[in-house]
């Protein structure tokens, strides 16, 4: 499939919508408008002679600082609710897709965005994230509870791996290094554990034992979603960390296809100006698992500093509804932040 022509925030070169000065034009837009007239000069991004000037030097970071919206999963609700909110004031947004559920339609309660939705976002300006094939977690977990031989229970600090029956995990400490296939997973009067097919035929300490995905599954998660995506016509440069679960280990096989992480270290919204790595980014999010105050108060610091900061929802969720995500465009309108895609906030502050 050739590669989708640009919107027309693309080709204008636009970086990220300021949302300054919108007010008076708050009331034209609405999801049955067609997509809004970016503000911005066509001569900004051409040479003196008419031509493109491809050896300019990136924009420098918003004085005002910028805000990234990360929405994850795909849902529908990402289309008939963020996307109406975030059309009032002509903002863009970053989607983090899990290749392998698009036009799902049992996912929640109304499905998954297909390629016609992902289009209109695009056209909106909006960036599509690779948020891996299957949903799969790029995390490394400890052991809670010592394995002996004969146990076919693991009991580490997260079971997301057990999610995915028949995919490999790799258990290893500094004596041990094996693998075994994936069962099932479940709570007992243990804890939580993932079961594995075979039974553990070593002794692995708790503490000193970790439980992840080998390389061989860590790299088809992450190169086969952008592959699928980018074969679906999208630009994908970016990541999304599913269960915000991302750490070193992850870090060597991301940088190899993607210029920076939605979430790689999650709890904090707001990243300095100075120093940025995209790799390391901090996001929060900004209705669940929140407060109007804790969002108000970093959104202050971003305008004061010029900070990046990185905020996120899941759509799907009950109190995530499109009013909810106007009222924190509009604080960041207030405050006079400029709202970027991932890839151009990396574009500006990654230096």
């Amino acid at each position: 499939m050739t590669q989708r022509s640009p919107s027309r925030r693309a080709i204008l070169g636009l970086s990220g919508a300021t949302l300054a000065g919108l007010a008076g034009c708050l009331g034209s837009l609405s999801t049955d408008t067609d997509e809004p007239t970016d503000h911005i000069d066509d001569t900004d991004n051409e040479s003196d002679d008419g031509s493109d000037d491809e050896d300019s030097t990136p924009p420098e970071p918003p004085d005002g600082g910028a805000v990234v919206f990360v929405y994850d999963d795909g849902p529908m609700e990402d289309y008939t609710q963020a996307l109406p909110a975030h059309r009032r004031f002509d903002a863009p947004a970053t989607v983090g897709i899990v290749s392998d559920w698009v036009g799902r339609a049992d996912y929640q309660d109304n499905g998954c965005m297909d390629v016609e939705h992902l289009e209109e976002l695009v056209d909106a300006g909006w960036e599509i994230a690779s948020h891996t094939t299957e949903h799969t977690t790029l995390g490394t977990f400890e052991l809670l509870k010592d394995a002996h031989p004969d146990d076919t229970r693991i009991y580490p600090e997260e079971i997301r791996h057990g999610y995915h029956r028949g995919k490999t995990i790799e258990i290893i400490n500094d004596e041990h290094d094996f693998t075994r296939t994936v069962a099932d997973y479940g709570t007992d009067g243990t804890g939580r554990y993932v079961e594995v097919d075979t039974p553990i035929d070593r002794r692995c300490l708790a503490g000193e034992t970790i439980v992840r995905y080998p390389e061989e599954q860590m790299r088809t998660s992450l190169e086969e979603s952008k592959r699928a995506l980018e074969g679906m016509g999208f630009s994908v440069e970016t990541l999304l960390a599913p269960y915000d679960n991302f750490g070193e280990y992850a870090r060597q096989f991301a940088t190899e296809h993607y210029s920076g992480v939605a979430n790689a270290r999650h709890g904090e919204r707001v990243n300095a100006r100075e120093g940025f790595d995209p790799y390391r980014t901090r996001r929060d999010y900004f209705i669940e698992y929140t407060d109007r105050e804790s969002v108000t108060r970093d959104l202050d610091e971003i305008a004061e500093t010029g900070a990046l900061g990185v905020v996120g929802a899941h759509t799907f969720k009950e109190e995530v509804t499109e009013e909810r995500i106007a009222d924190t465009l509009s604080w960041v309108h207030e405050r006079d932040i400029t709202v970027l895609t991932l890839r151009e906030a990396i574009e500006r502050y990654a230096r």
